[in-house]
């Protein structure tokens, strides 16, 4: 009997990825049969076309994923070719072992782990970002070491990752790598997304980590109040580098656009309506739309900043970690005795630029590009200024409503 061999390219539209893109499966149907696999690839839904299976368009990212689509049917095609010279009875399930069993290393742990972090790398500016593609790395890394004291070897196979690995890993996390709950709890998100995977490619029954409690912790974010930010910008800063980042950490304030979305601000992200300048942007981690207009002053340091060509960086910072150093020195010279990092000035935007001024929590999650207003409410601190004074105008307004003759006639306050 003739086997009626196909592949078929769909979206997974019902599991979108964060930045809206939907992943890329691939089907093998054989007779009837069908087993599916993912393709680590992930498009635009709207510039999918289904008919074909393949994206849309001519732009350098369709031309690279329907190269690579086409790669992977030409492996999956071989591996069928291989089998049915071995037996007339072929499978789709068969045909995604042979491919998945190319390199029977592929079915450890830390060989799978390092496949997807090089798949992951190549979408690095085009849907993912870099703090991801680094959160991804240092979960591995950790991995390594955990598995190279616990087994004494390089690498464990999928079989062997039973619950008992995950409470060690936990527990190997917080011992010996001194990661803080929430680190913990960001890394085995991490790592429940790379055993699913391997469920989803076959490599894995069923995901220790599905049923496993992952809980954070709430932590207070620092932020600066309106004298502390007038002090660093009242310094006399001679280092160029120093007042580079007091700008760009300023500009921050004032926008609540992190370090990689300043980063990769350029003069096309600035637009002029009348009399007002706003940023249109999106954010690197997220890709979320962001709008902003700017105030007098961080339209100011732009003045100053946006100098070069249309499509040039406005602030050529230095990296996070020296940036953060600056910052330190800063912070000391201005007598402020916080800890202050890039990251500050997101919470500062959250808190005393918008929040204490009035703004809701809805148009702040807007402001700075949140996709779920619970991530807002963790940076936006009520300051003990405005719960006074709001409760001041509560005091009022209830002091209105009640007669409190009654009370002092029968001997109140």
């Amino acid at each position: 009997m003739r086997n009626t061999f196909s592949i078929l390219f769909y979206l997974k539209r019902n599991s979108p990825l964060r930045s809206g893109m939907a992943p890329i499966m691939a089907r093998i149907t054989i007779n009837g049969q069908r087993a599916q696999l993912s393709t680590h690839l992930s498009v635009e839904p709207s510039l999918w076309d289904t008919p074909k299976g393949r994206v849309l368009g001519h732009t350098q990212y369709a031309t690279q994923t329907n190269v690579r689509l086409e790669k992977l049917r030409f492996h999956l095609t071989a591996c069928y070719e291989r089998l049915f010279f071995k037996t007339p009875c072929v499978t789709p399930a068969m045909v995604k072992t042979e491919f998945l069993g190319q390199d029977n290393a592929k079915r450890n742990l830390l060989t799978f782990f390092a496949h997807h972090n090089a798949h992951f790398l190549h979408m690095v500016g085009v849907s993912r970002s870099i703090h991801t593609y680094n959160k991804y790395r240092s979960v591995h890394k950790h991995l390594r070491q955990y598995i190279r004291e616990r087994y004494g070897r390089p690498d464990i196979g999928f079989s062997e990752i039973t619950p008992e690995f995950v409470t060690g890993f936990h527990a190997f996390l917080s011992q010996q790598a001194r990661c803080s709950a929430n680190t913990i709890w960001i890394y085995l998100i991490a790592f429940k997304h790379i055993l699913k995977l391997a469920c989803s490619e076959g490599l894995l029954r069923r995901n220790p980590l599905g049923d496993y409690k992952l809980h954070s912790e709430f932590v207070s974010r620092n932020f600066l109040t309106l004298d502390e930010l007038n002090r660093i910008l009242a310094l006399d800063l001679h280092d160029r580098t120093m007042q580079l980042v007091r700008d760009g950490f300023i500009f921050s304030c004032f926008t609540g656009l992190s370090y990689s979305d300043l980063c990769s601000l350029t003069r096309r992200h600035v637009e002029q309506t009348g009399d007002q300048w706003w940023i249109r942007t999106k954010r690197c981690k997220t890709g979320t739309p962001v709008t902003v207009r700017l105030f007098e002053l961080p339209a100011a340091i732009l003045r100053n900043h946006a100098l070069g060509r249309e499509g040039d960086p406005i602030f050529t910072l230095p990296s996070n970690g020296w940036c953060n150093a600056c910052l330190d020195k800063i912070a000391a010279r201005a007598g402020i005795p916080k800890k202050i990092t890039f990251h500050v000035a997101r919470h500062t935007f959250a808190t005393t630029i918008t929040l204490s001024q009035g703004v809701t929590i809805e148009t702040i999650s807007k402001l700075l590009g949140h996709k779920n207003i619970r991530t807002t409410q963790i940076y936006a601190t009520i300051t003990h200024a405005k719960l006074s004074g709001e409760l001041e105008q509560l005091s009022r307004r209830i002091d209105t409503l009640f007669d409190r003759t009654n009370m002092q006639s029968r001997g109140g306050l």
